[in-house]
């Protein structure tokens, strides 16, 4: 009884057309798992990309080991040497068989390292990131607050708030060297300062300190949010029409009477030191048009500081002469942070003029108090009565430090007074993005992983192509023990249990038309059998 199952080649094989395809489709869903502009890879993250497209790498593999033997059998018959020794390397996959030809040794061995690398490479495409609009399950609220400072408390006071508002600002204009960036403004600092031209700068309104927390405790590593809001913003305007005040006699004489009966002493003037003194008046709030202030440079033979009443006061003639005069008004303005696991940093804003309640505004009590905002105007002003009285950051710095004043003290003034209204409130127009890091999806990588299906559907094709090589998906030890010619078996005597031979051996395959029937008769078949002989080859086969 004959166990053998005859049966003809194809063109086309049914098997490998879908091994080609699901390799394609492992491409498609490790371009879905690694592209940022989809919300997948955002929701997967670093740690599970990198654990599903290894298993991704690993079934395209599979998918290339299905097809790559076969052509490497047929490219044997046709171009190489045929050598047994040859083909059992490719059908066992090894590159220890003695008399293995060199080029197939390092053919598979290619093919052993191709995975490995594979797996090694896709890992070292760190530094990625992706994006996603959320909507956010925390009660967020603005209002006129600064960041969390942690359970140090003893700095909560408006001197530390002007100064760390203040800092970024003043380092990037601390230097004529770089020109003021007006062709770009508005441009933003730190996590709530933004100049929005050359005499007019903002504070704003920003998330809560517990919101931002909330948000801080569930963002991992080098996450953060992007959060847009429109809010209010403590902003300061110079005022173009200074000059028309300048000598107007029963306007200075009002505002220093207000200011000294507002428990402000009318004028405060603090020295620097350099022959001048930088003085500051508040002006007389409204809860209707805000508050102005009076400030400036001026040379002066104060020393300290002094507190000054009277219109013909030397401090105050120099002062009249130097000043200037900003508006501090609350507005509506539209800002956007970045919020990282330890800091938060305003990217953009902008501002619409358009005014809100300014209530905050309103009293002399929330007005800067000269003996905490004079020491921190000195640092930030100092050289500018000097060595930097021409320079083209004057102006900017001037309305800088006074609307960071202004702000530092209603942040220090009003947390008690937190009720929900222009100082608290729910967001609006709150727009959240966040980002995660991720695999970086450069086209490298996504060369990396289309490497196995391209060579699988190339391979395919070939083999596709060379189909008349009488080479099947079937060939191995069965098929060329069924088909082998007994009278050449003497040749491999004594290899039946090491599997080694002394040289090599040549395996010649050929399609006969005779075959034996069950009777042992011969007789001419419509189909033909392979036959398999051996023999030595006439010369060494690499």
């Amino acid at each position: 009884m004959r166990l053998g199952m005859p049966q003809g080649k194809s063109s086309w094989d049914k098997i490998d057309i879908c091994v080609v395809l699901a390799s394609f489709l492992c491409l498609v869903a490790s371009i879905c798992v690694i592209t940022p502009r989809l919300t997948l890879s955002w929701q997967l993250q670093f740690n599970r990309q990198i654990i599903i497209i290894g298993f991704l790498l690993s079934l395209m593999n599979l998918s290339l080991r299905r097809i790559a033997p076969t052509l490497f059998l047929i490219s044997e018959l046709r171009w190489g040497g045929s050598s047994l020794q040859n083909y059992d390397a490719i059908l066992r996959n090894s590159i220890s068989l003695s008399e293995t030809g060199y080029f197939w040794r390092i053919t598979v061995l290619s093919f052993i390292l191709l995975p490995l690398g594979l797996s090694v490479a896709y890992k070292r495409f760190t530094g990625g990131t992706s994006s996603a609009v959320i909507g956010t399950k925390f009660p967020g609220r603005y209002g006129l607050a600064v960041p969390p400072l942690g359970d140090f408390t003893a700095m909560n006071n408006s001197v530390y708030f002007a100064i760390d508002a203040n800092v970024p600002f003043m380092a990037a204009s601390s230097s004529d060297s770089i020109p003021p960036p007006f062709e770009s403004l508005p441009i933003a600092y730190g996590y709530n300062t933004l100049l929005l031209d050359n005499g007019s700068a903002a504070l704003l309104d920003m998330p809560l300190p517990e919101y931002i927390l909330s948000i801080q405790q569930n963002l991992k590593g080098a996450d953060f949010w992007n959060i847009s809001a429109t809010v209010n913003a403590t902003v300061a305007r110079y005022n173009t029409s200074t000059e028309a005040y300048r000598n107007d006699d029963s306007f200075w004489q009002e505002t220093i009477d207000s200011s000294w009966s507002g428990g402000l002493a009318g004028l405060s003037s603090f020295e620097l030191f350099n022959g001048n003194a930088l003085g500051l008046l508040p002006g007389i709030p409204n809860d209707h048009d805000g508050a102005y202030c009076l400030t400036g440079t001026y040379n002066s033979t104060l020393v300290w500081v002094g507190f000054f009443n009277n219109l013909s006061s030397p401090d105050v003639v120099a002062l009249r002469s130097a000043a200037l005069m900003f508006n501090i008004r609350r507005e509506i303005c539209a800002g956007k942070w970045q919020i990282n696991r330890t800091a938060i940093v305003l990217l953009e804003d902008s501002c619409t003029g358009i005014e809100t309640n300014q209530g905050p505004l309103s009293t002399y009590v929330l007005v800067p108090f000269p003996l905490d905002a004079l020491p921190v105007l000195v640092h930030a002003l100092t050289s500018y009565s000097a060595d930097r009285s021409q320079s083209a950051w004057h102006l900017s710095v001037f309305v800088t430090a006074i609307a960071t004043s202004y702000w530092a003290r209603l942040a220090f003034m009003v947390p008690g007074q937190l009720q929900e209204g222009s100082l608290k409130y729910p967001p609006t127009h709150e727009y959240i993005t966040s980002t995660t890091t991720t695999l970086d999806a450069t086209w490298l990588l996504y060369f990396l992983l289309a490497f196995q299906p391209v060579l699988t559907l190339l391979m395919f094709l070939s083999t596709t192509l060379l189909y008349s090589s009488p080479i099947g998906k079937g060939f191995g030890l069965v098929a060329v023990l069924s088909g082998i010619d007994s009278n050449c078996l003497n040749l491999l005597s004594g290899a039946g249990f090491s599997g080694e031979l002394k040289s090599p051996v040549k395996l010649n395959i050929s399609v006969v038309n005779d075959t034996n029937d069950s009777e042992g008769n011969q007789r001419v078949s419509p189909t033909g059998r392979i036959e398999y002989t051996i023999d030595r080859p006439s010369r060494r086969n690499t």
